[in-house]
């Protein structure tokens, strides 16, 4: 009762002794949790810089793998190729059809269901490439081919009226060795893209 006082145990001894306590991994988290935390503080996690170049309808534009040419768009109640209905007419939604002509400047068949990125159209849903001299549908085009392409998305009426033209991204790509495990390169999607605006025909 009568004893001294206890002596106060400066901070950074109670931290030394707290992180004493510690395994391996809970430092680990710890200090992955810091990081996080600082890395907000100076604005967020994407540091990378995106270069963007735009370009205009009829204007050829080149990911690197590919010669993009966009040229018009469209929406519409029914898809249609040919004589055949690609996309039936449903309640509530309409089809967007962009487009372009692609041609594959590369070595190896590129995919082309991302090619268009299209932006600000609410509750877009990719529905599929189709060749445009006959409605077939093309999932990759092979090196030193040239198609004209309807790249087509289904989305809801709502999002399309009074809409007069539409975003569209194509992603710069890289041609890259993959890991020695799997060998072979590959195109791979860089941080840089084009961006073009297409005046699009509304709903009749």
């Amino acid at each position: 009762m009568g004893g001294e006082p206890p002596v106060p145990v400066p901070r950074t001894h109670r931290v030394a002794q707290r992180l004493s306590r510690l395994n391996v991994a809970q430092i680990r988290r710890t200090a992955l949790l810091l990081i996080l935390v600082a890395t907000a503080a100076f604005g967020g996690l994407e540091t990378v810089d995106k270069q963007v170049t735009p370009f205009k309808v009829a204007e050829e534009f080149s990911d690197g793998q590919f010669t993009i040419t966009v040229e018009r768009a469209r929406f519409v109640r029914e898809l249609k190729g040919g004589l055949a209905t690609i996309g039936a007419a449903e309640p509530g939604k309409v089809y967007l059809g962009v487009v372009a002509t692609v041609d594959n400047t590369g070595t190896v068949p590129g995919g082309l269901r991302d090619l268009l990125d299209l932006q600000g159209l609410a509750g877009k849903e990719i529905f599929g490439t189709f060749r445009l001299r006959d409605g077939s549908a093309i999932q990759s085009l092979g090196p030193g081919l040239t198609e004209q392409l309807a790249f087509t998305w289904q989305v809801p009426e709502s999002s399309a009226h009074r809409v007069q033209e539409v975003t569209i991204r194509v992603w710069k790509k890289t041609f890259t060795q993959l890991m020695v495990t799997y060998g072979g390169k590959e195109w791979i999607d860089t941080d840089n893209y084009g961006r073009v605006v297409v005046p699009v025909q509304g709903l009749p």
